[in-house]
């Protein structure tokens, strides 16, 4: 698979690698695992200046890189994030009712809990594409987020 070069990577992704997604298949792990390889070597991966989307990830990973490939990867993140090279972040404004500024009107419905990653590709002036593996809401806003110009890669297929 040919893989993106600068990243949003959504948190089910380091889920699905740790083995931890009972709904997917290990075809759906393996991939997520080659993914994280992939971005841990050769991807930007862009993350809020707030650290919402790293604090997520803490909630599902260990700072001990261990045991699962997620958790490898949450690790490097942590110990690269001055690294320009592998992790870059943007500045994303809260609007205070639970999503952010820099999401457009078309998709205030959509799931709020992902709303830090569109406002993230957003604020990479759409640079980044976000990288999903078993988060159906992505699927079923395809037509709003490519509307919006928010490329969503499906890294478990369809």
């Amino acid at each position: 698979m040919n893989h993106p070069s600068r990243v949003v990577i959504d948190t089910n992704v380091l889920i699905v690698a740790n083995g931890k997604a009972d709904h997917v298949g290990s075809g759906c792990m393996n991939s997520a695992a080659e993914f994280l390889e992939h971005a841990e070597s050769r991807a930007v991966v862009v993350l809020d200046s707030s650290w919402q989307i790293f604090e997520e990830y803490e909630r599902y990973c260990s700072f001990k890189g261990q045991p699962g490939l997620g958790d490898h990867f949450f690790l490097h993140l942590h110990r690269r994030q001055a690294d320009p090279r592998r992790v870059q972040k943007v500045h994303i404004t809260p609007d205070g009712d639970g999503s952010y500024e820099e999401i457009p009107d078309g998709l205030r419905t959509f799931d709020p809990s992902d709303h830090k990653f569109v406002a993230t590709v957003i604020a990479d002036e759409r640079k980044s594409v976000i990288v999903n593996c078993a988060d159906s809401d992505w699927r079923q806003a395809a037509q709003e987020l490519t509307q919006n110009h928010i490329v969503v890669i499906e890294i478990c297929g369809s």
